[in-house]
């Protein structure tokens, strides 16, 4: 098999693979652009068909390179320089390639790699890249096969896949220890332009019951949670705090806008915990966190306080991020704003259950005695549905009146409202409860299934109690928790998101003092190693140096064998004759004739068979090359002079 053709099979195979993994960035036109010039490509190799030259290629593509980098702007940056690549890659495949094509090619295809890496952020991105790796090293040695050899045998060409395929193996750990001790700045080259599937979310500043309704049928997960410090309350007590509504208007749940940063007094005692969140791109602002946050870090941006001690950004999360948080515990929230404005109930409302509302616990005064008498009501007169199917707009109203079935929001707005009607400050709340504990990696999983509205009830003296009157889930709607494997593919997600994707100056600074400690016994006590950590290291460290001496191991091994005629060349060296400049291996035998004319003689017909082998495609057998190359270096060893005796 001739090994271009095996370079330009794998060359095709690399773009094939890295115009998939970034196809969704560039226009449709682009992709079926490329895929054509790739096709038509490996037809006309295949046929032997001529290209087209490479005028008329020029000619068609330079306009639309042009039209690419009119208007350019930061925000279109990368879609239209992928758009670019894709051009320049179609009108390589499409003209006629010499070996600086084909390494230009490569180059291209190297370039479709390093877009995946801004758009592919998930664990496929390291899968795309060891195929990548092996695809890319495996062509270029084919490729450079093909400067000196014009066909391989199929035992030839496995062993050139091997060496491949152990090149690439043994680069991935050095690729990766270079990531790790690499400098990393405290600033991202591509904001907003990757991150994940968005999610659907209730959490904007309006919600409505089909919000919450569509976000539950999510089973995907929104956010993972690393415990750090503190213990851990029940998983049915973590209720992580995103969003506070105050108005209730055309049967929508209305945020206010907050101009700055609302005043938040001495902070209320409570138990301290700390954790760090993996957020999922999501449609909305909020920072989910429990109880009240003392200390955010948020990655690539800054927190800003919202009403009751919640928390947002400035713009949504189209990207994946990270922020660490210290909170406080509490059973109780003060207020931080007027409480009238948690009275506000609209006028038909007022009218249709107004009577419904004084009916329940007439005589009760107390806020909190008020707020278990409603909540006892609901759960005994209604069920729990994920589709309720209320119409109209007012239909937290028609669930009240007919004793029907709702879900968590269903329930917590008809308690807010039951309580603004009977004088009680009510707000409602939305965000998620509990989540599955994973101990691989000693972190929550919450998913958008694990979306949830209650309330928070307010008492004079002692602030806003948080109080949920959704009645359990029936035994068929409770998810199935995860197998140990499933467990398992989310802990290798959830390291790939710590250690990769928000890999940054602080956990290089702690990994390196960490590495120190592990071979410094004077600062073991100062910085402490898991056992799983220690292993880890360890591991990473085997596989680089393995990976360092097998490549050595393949360069002095896998050196290319050498010619007849370079072997003659360096026999005759080693005995101090070397080749003059512009001589070629006749000329020199025939030189030598005159001086030495029996080595002359053997070099010289030595020399016509090699020719006879290399370019006249004749058959010679090899004991007849050794023999003559061992004759060689018999006639050209210095003669020794027996001492006179």
């Amino acid at each position: 098999m001739a090994p271009l053709k095996v370079a330009r099979y794998l060359l095709y195979a690399s773009f094939a693979l890295g115009i998939l993994s970034v196809a969704k960035e560039v226009s449709l036109l682009y992709s079926l652009l490329v895929l054509g010039a790739l096709g038509f490509s490996f037809w006309a190799h295949e046929m032997k068909r001529s290209l087209l030259p490479n005028w008329l290629i020029t000619s068609l593509i330079t306009p639309f390179v042009l039209l690419n980098l009119y208007g350019l702007h930061w925000n279109v940056f990368f879609h239209r320089i992928m758009g670019i690549l894709f051009l320049l890659i179609t009108a390589k495949l499409l003209a006629q390639k010499k070996m600086r094509d084909y390494l230009q090619l490569y180059l291209l295809s190297l370039l479709l790699v390093a877009g995946a890496a801004v758009v592919r952020w998930g664990m496929e991105f390291a899968l795309l890249l060891a195929v990548e790796a092996f695809l890319l090293l495996t062509g270029l040695i084919f490729l450079y096969t093909s400067v000196e050899r014009d066909s391989l045998s199929s035992k030839e060409v496995c062993t050139l896949f091997l060496w491949g395929g152990t090149i690439s193996f043994a680069l991935l750990p050095i690729s990766f220890l270079f990531f790790l001790i690499l400098p990393r700045p405290n600033f991202t080259l591509t904001p907003g332009w990757a991150g994940g599937k968005v999610a659907v979310s209730g959490f904007g500043e309006k919600v409505t019951p089909g919000a919450i309704e569509e976000i539950k049928r999510d089973t995907s997960v929104a956010l993972r949670v690393e415990w750090l410090k503190g213990r851990r309350p029940p998983s049915s007590k973590l209720y992580w705090r995103g969003k506070i509504y105050v108005y209730y208007q055309k049967g929508q749940w209305v945020s206010p806008q907050v101009r700055g940063e609302p005043p938040h007094p001495a902070f209320p005692p409570g138990r301290e915990v700390e954790y760090r969140a993996f957020l999922e791109p999501y449609q909305g602002r909020a920072i989910f966190t429990l109880g009240v946050p003392l200390r955010v870090d948020l990655q690539g941006g800054k927190a800003l306080k919202g009403l009751g001690y919640t928390l947002h950004v400035v713009e949504g999360f189209t990207h994946r991020k990270m922020y660490r948080v210290r909170s406080r515990l509490v059973k109780a929230y003060p207020a931080l704003v007027p409480t009238r404005y948690f009275l506000q109930v609209p006028r038909e409302v007022r009218e249709r259950i107004l009577s419904l509302a004084r009916s329940i616990a007439p005589e009760e005064k107390d806020p909190f005695t008020l707020a278990r008498a409603v909540e006892r009501y609901l759960k005994a007169n209604h069920g729990y549905t994920t589709c309720p199917g209320y119409k109209g707009p007012y239909p937290v109203v028609d669930f009240l009146l007919g004793k029907g079935k709702g879900h968590c929001e269903y329930f917590a707005s008809a308690m807010a409202l039951l309580l603004r009607l009977r004088g009680i400050p009510a707000r409602l709340l939305a965000g998620f409860v509990g989540g599955e504990w994973n101990p691989l990696g000693k972190y929550y999983i919450i998913r958008n299934a694990d979306a949830h509205t209650w309330v928070e009830v307010y008492k004079k003296g002692v602030g806003w109690v948080p109080w949920d009157p959704t009645p359990p889930l029936p035994p068929t709607s409770s998810r199935k928790r995860l197998s140990q494997i499933e467990r398992l593919l989310d802990y290798m997600k959830f390291q790939w998101y710590h250690w990769i994707i928000s890999y940054d100056v602080e956990k290089q600074t702690r990994l390196f003092k960490k590495t120190l400690a592990l071979f410094s016994p004077s600062q073991r006590p100062y910085i402490s190693f898991s056992r799983w950590g220690k292993w880890a290291l360890l591991l990473l460290l085997g596989l680089v140096a393995g990976g360092l001496l097998l490549i050595k191991l393949l360069l002095w091994c896998g050196k290319r064998p050498k010619t007849w005629g370079e072997e003659i060349v360096g026999v005759l060296k080693k005995r101090g004759i070397a080749i003059r400049p512009g001589e070629t291996l006749l000329e020199m035998a025939r030189r030598i004739k005159r001086e030495n004319p029996a080595l002359g003689e053997k070099l010289e017909e030595a020399v016509s068979l090699y020719y006879w082998r290399e370019y006249g495609k004749g058959q010679v057998d090899p004991s007849t090359l050794k023999g003559m190359i061992k004759q060689i270096k018999t006639l050209s060893a210095p003669k020794r002079h027996r001492p006179r005796e």
